[in-house]
């Protein structure tokens, strides 16, 4: 069955790209990486490239291509491998210790629950005495020296 499937893949040709800077993406990343503006760069490719691009487009462009590469960054390790999780503490976690880390998560939720509520009495608390009219009551001022 997948020899099937690759020779389909082998058949299909490749699409164009999707946008018109694909061909410019190099000297896009370049100029970026020089401190150039997206407007200056816009600047650039109208006068030199004849490519007449607003600097939304162009701001666009770079941020998809830039997401696409640190998520394909997140995914992969450097030597091809898959990526370690990150455990709420920030610690590289292996996929092969899943179970002790469920069983760390556990601990840590019943150990939250076990707290007590901390509860500190305030004395602007509401008290209702259904034989009293309701009445704001008003900070007391500090006396002044007059």
């Amino acid at each position: 069955m997948q020899d099937k499937l690759q020779d389909i893949l082998n058949t299909l040709p490749g699409k164009p790209p999707r946008s018109r800077l694909e061909t410019y993406r190099e000297l896009i990343d370049e100029l970026r990486q020089r401190g150039w503006t997206y407007r200056d760069i816009a600047g650039i490719l109208a006068d030199r490239c004849q490519l007449s691009i607003s600097i939304s487009t162009l701001h666009d462009f770079v941020r998809l291509r830039s997401l696409g590469k640190r998520s394909s960054a997140r995914r992969t390790a450097p030597d091809g491998s898959k990526a370690d999780a990150i455990d709420p503490k920030g610690a590289l976690v292996g996929s092969d210790d899943k179970a002790a880390q469920d069983e760390e998560v556990r601990r840590r939720i019943a150990a939250l629950k076990a707290r007590k509520p901390v509860t500190t009495p305030s004395r602007d608390d509401f008290h209702f005495d259904a034989n009293q009219p309701l009445r704001l009551i008003t900070p007391e001022k500090p006396a002044s020296d007059k």
